[in-house]
């Protein structure tokens, strides 16, 4: 379903709010995905799978987000489609016709024109008062309930009146009842009645229907109430409006600050402005962890934009813009070695609509393309370390095909996206990149970007089956990293090389080399490379026979791998514990273990990045299908595979709940069902019709049919007193 309307009228509202009420339906809960935010049509796809947390890094992301979706029951909110109409509608159709358990709800100023798509059209809201409804709180129309509440918010003491309703309903009929326009108006009773209000607002409407006599009456309408609260506000606010209209998504008050700020509005007056604006619903402000952010609604956003574009400055305040953010992003690569990494990876997250909005600004611009290189590059660590490989290889394509000068800022782009190709499986394409990167670095005299492109190469040989040659590469630009310093990618090495000698089958080599990485990590505080040290420290213990050691290594490297959301990293470790409790005598932990990550390689490919773990997995899955027999191998290996990956972390780590650790009969009996599969069940069990059960979980009849025929094949029974009983029974 499309939600459809004018700006301002209230659609992305309407959507969250039947989100919210219409999630219990659903087994998988309901997702929104703001697109407001996001330019480049390409990462459409990609910033729907970052949001519902499925896995991005192959190359085809919507084959991707349809395997991960195909199983799940899902309301997902698509809000603000209407600058994507191409993009979105292509995405929504291959998703609705591949995952039949997905449902979306779409808000856009135009249908998307996709089969099946039901239109909704939001419409203002009621404004005409009844002559018996005058004086009545409980039957005023819509709007000027939302008038009152929003006025009352900005002026604790306002009431609607017998002495001010139809002024209050004659505003509200100017505004045509939209909220967005009638939420601006009723922030204006700090300072001024409605009698006041209604004449400033007659005096904008006779000059627009004056300069514009084409525009639709509501667009009319909201226009001159944003003309009107845009001149309403003194020199520095409106500045602050157009300026603060530049961010996409989430802005934080430093960033403000720095962008907003010249000679014409002081830096320390930002803040309160900021406020003033907050009181005028220009802005809308969110708390978070890190501190206060500040958001604008897109159709708010857009007029300040107008107005932004309309000044000679617009190019400084640009300017101001993409330094800011480039700044940013160095930051980030040079304190990345070091502690708070999980609270610099939560902020990367917040600013991404930003960061993305600065590189497509860059690679737009003719002579942006050495600038884009250096972001891009600089980003490489957050694309690696929080499961962005897929988006850091988008950046780093396009930015590499601007700008072929050579360069330290090209060669750091070329080994990025030949590191970031690895993780994608794609050896040879990154072996072509690193190559490159390494002339590149010579031609330029850039030490520190030879040094990284060739240990990267020689992960890329050993990945190809050239392991001698990837073995001396690697040493070789491990030596080039320690003449250069301490660093995050003399670290990467040790890891690849710890990594590199267990394949080889000496674990007490590569304990030598990762302790030297342990100790620089935990000297430094540094946490993400500490993870990988820690997991290949685990598989050098486990090929050494010490199951104790290699699962103390293991669970604190997934315990850290956990904030970054290190999905191949985590997948990595729980299929080592596999391992590791099939050699400490545990067999059903074991199995439940492996089902558990085959479940999570699926959507990565199996084994990307070089971590070829077929033969090991292999040995140990049949020493388990030997302890446990076929049948119960299968029962605790489908166990696992209904795990979600929290939950799989949960267990791996031996978090789970005494609850979850001892099944109950019943609990072993659900576990045979899908997660609607169990609500249907359970209410069956109460006695309910499929029709009750339909309206409960407002789902389609036909839908709950076809759960319980399903239901009736797992249990092996014919009857819905027969399932009852069973519950029952298993209770007992």
């Amino acid at each position: 379903m499309t939600l459809t309307g004018i700006g301002g009228v209230g659609k992305s509202r309407l959507a969250v709010h039947v989100g919210r009420k219409a999630e219990r339906g659903f087994a998988d809960h309901a997702t929104l995905v703001e697109l407001a935010e996001v330019a480049d049509p390409a990462l459409v796809a990609m910033t729907v799978a970052q949001v519902v947390g499925a896995p991005v890094h192959q190359s085809d992301v919507v084959a991707t987000l349809v395997d991960y979706l195909r199983g799940r029951e899902m309301l997902m909110v698509l809000d603000n489609c209407e600058h994507l109409l191409d993009e979105t509608a292509i995405l929504v159709r291959n998703l609705l016709s591949a995952c039949p358990g997905l449902r979306i709800l779409a808000t856009s100023r135009e249908p998307l024109r996709v089969t099946g798509e039901h239109i909704f059209k939001v419409e203002p809201l009621p404004v005409h008062v009844s002559r018996s409804g005058r004086g009545s709180d409980d039957v005023r129309p819509e709007a000027m309930r939302l008038f009152e509440e929003r006025a009352t918010a900005a002026a604790p003491d306002f009431r609607i009146t017998a002495d001010n309703e139809r002024t209050v309903e004659e505003l509200c009929r100017r505004l045509d009842g939209l909220p967005l326009a009638i939420e601006l108006a009723a922030g204006r009773m700090r300072a001024l009645s409605p009698r006041e209000l209604l004449v400033r607002l007659d005096d904008h409407h006779r000059l627009l229907s004056l300069g514009d006599r084409s525009a639709a009456p509501r667009h009319q309408s909201l226009w001159a109430t944003l003309d009107w609260s845009y001149d309403l506000c003194s020199k520095h606010e409106r500045l602050l409006w157009e300026r603060m209209s530049i961010f996409t998504g989430s802005i934080y008050l430093n960033a403000a600050e720095c962008v907003c700020s010249d000679d014409d509005l002081p830096r320390e007056v930002v803040v309160e402005h900021i406020a003033a604006l907050v009181d005028k619903s220009i802005l809308v402000m969110h708390n978070s962890s890190d501190g206060p952010t500040y958001r604008m609604l897109e159709t708010v956003r857009e007029y300040g934009l107008r107005k932004l574009r309309e000044d000679p400055l617009d190019a400084a305040v640009v300017g101001r813009y993409r330094a800011y953010y480039q700044r940013l992003a160095r930051e980030f690569d040079e304190n990345w070695f070091g502690p708070g990494q999980e609270e610099m990876v939560e902020r990367m997250r917040r600013e991404q609509a930003n960061l993305r909005a600065v590189l497509d600004s860059l690679v737009s611009d003719p002579e942006g393309g050495r600038a884009a290189l250096g972001m891009s590059s600089a980003l490489f660590w957050y694309w690696l370390g929080c499961g962005q490989q897929r988006e850091g290889r988008h950046w780093l394509d396009r930015c590499l095909a601007l700008d072929d000068n050579a360069g330290p800022e090209r060669a750091a782009a070329l080994w990025a996206n030949g590191y970031l190709a690895i993780a994608e499986g794609k050896a040879v394409v990154a072996l072509d990149l690193l190559r490159g990167s390494q002339d590149a670095a010579r031609q330029a005299g850039d030490a520190i970007g030879l040094a990284h492109a060739t240990h990267i190469r020689g992960i890329a040989e050993h990945n190809l089956g050239n392991p001698s040659l990837g073995m001396t590469l690697i040493e070789e630009g491990m030596a080039m990293e320690s003449e250069n310093g301490t660093s995050a990618q003399q670290v990467l090495a040790m890891e690849h090389l710890g990594w590199a000698l267990c394949h080889r089958q000496e674990p007490e080599r590569a304990l030598a080399v990762l302790e030297q990485g342990l100790h620089l990590c935990k000297e430094l505080g540094e946490r993400w490379s500490l993870s990988w040290v820690l997991t290949f420290t685990g598989l050098a213990h486990w090929m050494r026979g010490d199951a104790a050691a290699a699962a103390r290594a293991l669970r604190e490297a997934l315990a850290v791998k956990r904030p970054f959301h290190d999905v191949l990293g985590i997948a990595v470790v729980v299929e080592l514990l596999s391992w590791v409790a099939c050699a400490e005598g545990d067999a059903v932990r074991s199995a439940r273990l492996l089902g558990a990550v085959r479940r999570m390689w699926e959507p990565l490919g199996i084994y990307p990045g070089g971590f070829e773990l077929r033969s090991w997995s292999s040995r140990t899955e049949a020493d388990v299908r030997k302890v446990l027999g076929e049948k119960e191998f299968e029962y605790q290996f489908e166990e696992g595979a209904r795990m979600e990956v929290d939950r799989t972390i949960d267990y791996a780590l031996g978090e789970e709940s005494s609850d979850e650790a001892e099944l109950s009969s019943e609990d072993a009996l659900l576990a045979l069902l899908t997660p609607r599969e169990t609500q249907i069940a359970q209410l069956l069990a109460q006695g309910l019709t499929n029709k009750q059960i339909a309206q409960t979980l407002v789902i389609a009849l036909r839908t709950v049919d076809s759960h319980v025929e399903h239901i009736f094949t797992k249990f092996g029974v014919n009857s819905r007193t027969q399932v009852a009983v069973l519950l029952a029974t298993q209770r007992r």
